[in-house]
């Protein structure tokens, strides 16, 4: 049983995984009252103030990112991280998939496409694993001419880009996020890249306790349920 008085959770979260994020804590929210303050976007905009000692929970789109903030930062419980789903590469296309991109071998070797890719945050060097494992790194890097810096700023510059920039090699999540926006080109599983989302208690919480009860509860079907809704791959073992 949880305390009458009111409970509060202050999570900073990285842009796309706030989506399911918020989902889980809603559903949380109605089950214990417990209220939910929830921070998102660039890593750089909110980690001075985990650096001053806010919040309770973290959560962000990769595990070298968590790496950082336990390790550089000393700012994370290290046995409180869990990974609440995956995200996979693909390529993303305009609506309709008007130049008829069938795969990776088309944004290497046809000159009539252009390529955005991001080169920040949780997907820094996606499309460089993706590339090198089709052995197609100088000929994709060729046909590079945009460059976001995380997911949001990536999207903007797609919506930004029409008629100029034809793919860009993401997360597979872009095409639930924003199904109007575009169209997705699954890789061949040899060429598929995941990234690890995940969650963990940050040394600075009030609620040590209550901050573990929402980790726990992200690992539950329910909430698992909200992670893949919004796109993400969560192991059935």
């Amino acid at each position: 049983m949880l305390s009458n008085v009111e409970m509060s959770l202050k999570v900073f979260s990285t842009g796309l995984p706030a989506i399911p994020l918020r989902g889980a804590a809603n559903i949380f929210e109605k089950k214990y009252g417990v209220k939910f303050e929830i921070i998102a976007g660039p890593i750089e905009k909110w980690l001075p103030d985990v650096l001053a000692g806010e919040g309770d929970i973290v959560s962000v789109g990769a595990e070298f990112i968590m790496d950082d903030l336990q390790e550089e930062h000393r700012l994370v419980m290290p046995d409180t991280r869990v990974s609440v789903g995956y995200r996979r590469s693909v390529i993303i296309v305009r609506k309709g998939n008007p130049k008829n991109i069938r795969g990776i071998e088309d944004l290497a070797e046809r000159d009539d496409i252009k390529v955005l890719i991001c080169r920040g945050a949780c997907q820094r060097g996606l499309w460089d694993d993706v590339a090198s494992k089709a052995m197609l790194t100088d000929k994709i890097r060729g046909k590079i001419v945009d460059y976001g810096t995380g997911c949001l700023d990536t999207y903007q510059r797609w919506r930004k880009s029409e008629g100029r920039i034809d793919a860009a090699i993401v997360w597979n999540v872009y095409g639930n996020v924003w199904p109007n926006d575009c169209d997705v080109v699954e890789l061949p599983r040899e060429l598929q890249v995941y990234r690890s989302t995940n969650v963990a208690v940050l040394k600075s919480t009030k609620d040590e306790k209550l901050a573990r009860m929402f980790i726990d509860f992200l690992k539950t079907e329910e909430a698992k349920s909200i992670y893949e809704k919004w796109g993400w791959i969560i192991p059935k073992h």
